[in-house]
């Protein structure tokens, strides 16, 4: 398990420098991005569930909210921070953007390689999460 885990690490690291080495928003940048999206969609498709079991709370009832809201929320906080400092000139300075706060630290080769390899990281993680394996060692 250690080696798979190491060759993985390697593995993600060697992508992001390489991603890292281009230019954003040129024909490989895009490439090497949505080729890490697809095989991210892929490992999604062969390794979720079709029917995933509902979670269950820890008192062993079937659980009464809905686990995705509060990342429904987050993420509907973020695109309307993004539009209103999109749609509102002059306040960038005052209330950057995501994507313009990314974009300085994105000037330095090893913080955007970082910053890639962060990215697929977490996106693995949400993908061992919800996978097949995943949900059988959880307790519960």
């Amino acid at each position: 398990m250690r080696t798979r885990s190491a060759v993985l690490l390697a593995g993600g690291v060697g992508y992001s420098l390489i991603s890292a080495s281009t230019r954003p928003f040129t024909l490989p940048a895009d490439v090497l991005t949505g080729l890490a999206i697809v095989a991210m969609a892929v490992l999604v498709c062969v390794r979720w569930p079709l029917r995933p079991r509902r979670a269950r709370a820890a008192d062993g009832a079937a659980g009464a909210g809905h686990s995705y809201l509060p990342w429904l929320a987050l993420a509907v906080v973020f695109v309307a921070w993004e539009l209103f400092n999109y749609l509102v000139h002059g306040s960038r300075a005052n209330h950057p953007t995501f994507s313009s706060i990314t974009d300085a630290i994105d000037r330095f080769y090893l913080l955007k390689a970082l910053l890639f390899l962060g990215w697929m990281a977490s996106a693995l993680v949400i993908v061992r999460r919800g996978s097949r394996s995943g949900l059988r060692s959880r307790p519960g």
